[in-house]
């Protein structure tokens, strides 16, 4: 399920020797595939460690599977029981609703954590403010956010377990949360919901920069027409990064569907489910910092 990692330069063809694969291509982005996982459901990097979890897709909704964890060595492995459609996922890395560490995971039953010792538990369940969660992320305030595509709102589940409405939105499937406690969405049809100034456009995933130098507090998009990686500037409009990521298909999917996260090595992670592909992304020796900084920044990559 591991494919053989390969580095894309900047300005490469777009196009790998080693994999045949037409692959994503920057002028300012250095862009390694690191591994292939198959059935990709949402995605989740720890913060402290860098494992990347995965929810899973299936046939249909009363399919149980195990979640996944890539570890540090770029080695897959399934972690706890089975669950039934455990779409989307996230860390509580401060104990929150399970032991510190715990993966917790979205499905159309509730939401469940699971361990770090591998045991799964249950901690909320479907009802009136919970039907199908399909994204979450964790606030700075211990309580969990979720895109709750049923019941088309936005929802805070505090760590004492009160529900909360932060925003009504038909069809939304994808949350983010800034280090201050904004949250912006983005639906089905690729509207995003922001106070700030954003570009026109048809979005598939909303993300904000772990505050770090390098990435800073910028807002990131996947653009699900184009299929680009997208940093969105305070003036309303928008810097491509990254392009090619739906390249390798014969066919394109009619939205074009990525998800990013940060490395606590200072890279950022896409993974793209149509594909099965997750690479990692750092500017390129001589780039300029993303964050806008006015220095040359790059990161040495961890291996």
């Amino acid at each position: 399920m591991l494919a053989p990692r390969f580095v894309l330069v900047s300005m490469a063809l777009g196009l790998s020797s080693s994999s045949g694969l037409a692959e994503p291509v920057s002028s300012s982005l250095t862009i390694e595939r690191v591994a292939t996982v198959e059935n990709m459901g949402r995605m989740a990097v720890n913060p402290a460690t860098g494992e990347i979890a995965f929810g899973r897709t299936g046939p249909g909704a009363s399919d149980a599977f195990a979640v996944r964890v890539l570890g540090a060595d770029w080695n897959l492995r399934e972690v706890g029981a089975p669950i039934r459609d455990p779409d989307a996922v996230v860390w509580d890395m401060d104990g929150s609703f399970g032991p510190a560490g715990s993966i917790l995971v979205g499905s159309f039953k509730g939401l469940f954590a699971v361990t770090p010792s591998g045991g799964v538990h249950q901690f909320a369940w479907r009802g009136e403010d919970l039907a199908n969660p399909e994204d979450m992320v964790m606030g700075d305030d211990g309580s969990l956010y979720y895109a709750d595509y049923t019941l088309g709102r936005v929802m805070r589940l505090s760590m004492h377990g009160s529900f909360a409405e932060l925003m009504d939105k038909p069809g939304v499937n994808r949350v983010a949360i800034d280090a201050n406690g904004h949250v912006e969405a983005v639906d089905v049809a690729g509207l995003l919901s922001t106070a700030g100034l954003a570009p026109q456009g048809r979005f598939s995933e909303i993300a904000f920069g772990d505050g770090s130098a390098l990435w800073g507090d910028d807002r990131y998009v996947f653009d699900s027409d184009a299929g680009s990686l997208l940093r969105l500037l305070g003036d309303g409009s928008s810097e491509v990064l990254a392009t090619g990521f739906f390249d390798e298909l014969a066919e394109r999917p009619d939205r074009l569907v990525a998800q990013i996260g940060f490395m606590p090595s200072g890279e950022m992670v896409v993974s793209v489910p149509d594909t099965g592909a997750v690479y990692t992304l750092v500017p390129a020796p001589g780039a300029a910092t993303l964050a806008g900084l006015g220095a040359v920044l790059a990161v040495k990559r961890k291996r």
